[in-house]
């Protein structure tokens, strides 16, 4: 599909800013959606405005062949249902009409909401705690109803980061001794790390393997034993001094049930820190993680 139009929305963000160099990289023609008037991408054709404008979309969508849908709102919780579920709805519709032939949505695993289960899968019921949590799965079954001759695709990511927005790799960047404390109580917690590139990579993979049916896959390295705050930290002193990594322990931290509890104390509600999100669905499907955990953390120690 080399020379197609791509449009991108969320195109600033994390995954989106990675999808669209590598879209350029392969040939495609690509065209990106953001409110920054200030982004900049070379060989893209940026256009400046909202999603919620539903005309300025149907033009920036216009000749589309593969769509993939990265904005959302995070922060306004006014706004989430309007971005979230509204646009993405309206999305839908003019891709059908478009004839587009790929769209891959970027949702988040945070739609599985609260849980008891050890190990989540794409098959685990969904119960969304908030706002955000509750637009997203809303989207998503919007989505997986799927478009009349599109490859549809939901990709479920865990906690992204990357070199400019590193997440929590910003404790152990300031190394405070108020971060220690924060990773000394929560080190047994999953951190559920993966880097926005491997996500960026899962979204373009699945476009030339088509299915009949929509389909949905969680995005994660959570099966890697060293992706909590304690393993994290250990990797990190360890790539930052030059040293092997083979045989990296986890930093010394309190036990899970610690910061689950104070977490109970303080919200009334919360998952155990020991949840992990399965990437099992994925790896069946043939798709290889490029960096993983080692990967994301080299990358960010050296940024």
């Amino acid at each position: 599909m080399s020379n197609a139009i791509v449009c991108v929305t969320g195109a600033s963000g994390m995954i989106g800013a990675v999808l669209c160099r590598r879209l350029v990289s392969e040939g495609y023609y690509v065209k990106a959606l953001s409110r920054q008037k200030d982004f900049r991408l070379e060989h893209v054709e940026v256009v400046y405005g909202d999603i919620e404008n539903s005309a300025l979309v149907a033009d920036f969508m216009l000749g589309a062949q593969l769509v993939f849908h990265c904005a959302a709102e995070l922060k306004d919780e006014s706004k989430m249902w309007r971005v979230n579920v509204g646009a993405t709805e309206r999305m839908l519709k003019l891709s059908e009409s478009l004839g587009v032939k790929y769209f891959c949505y970027l949702s988040s695993v945070g739609v599985i909401g609260g849980t008891g289960l050890k190990w989540v899968d794409e098959a685990s019921p969904c119960n969304p705690q908030n706002v955000y949590e509750k637009s997203k799965w809303a989207a998503e079954q919007l989505v997986m109803r799927g478009i009349k001759g599109c490859n549809v695709v939901v990709l479920r990511p865990t906690n992204v980061a990357d070199e400019k927005r590193p997440g929590i790799f910003s404790l152990f960047q300031r190394a405070s001794w108020v971060d220690l404390c924060k990773i000394f109580v929560t080190g047994g917690e999953c951190a559920h790390i993966v880097h926005a590139e491997d996500v960026a990579e899962a979204a373009l993979y699945f476009i030339e393997r088509s299915g009949e049916t929509p389909q949905c896959y969680i995005v994660s390295c959570d099966q890697e034993a060293l992706n909590t705050f304690a393993g994290l930290w250990a990797l990190y002193r360890a790539y930052r001094a030059g040293k092997a990594v083979d045989s990296v322990s986890p930093a010394r931290h309190l036990p899970l049930i610690v910061p689950y509890v104070l977490r109970k104390l303080a919200r009334g509600k919360g998952n155990r820190g020991d949840v992990r999100y399965s990437s099992e669905k994925i790896k069946k499907a043939g798709f290889v993680f490029n960096l993983g955990l080692g990967g994301a953390v080299r990358r960010i120690v050296s940024a």
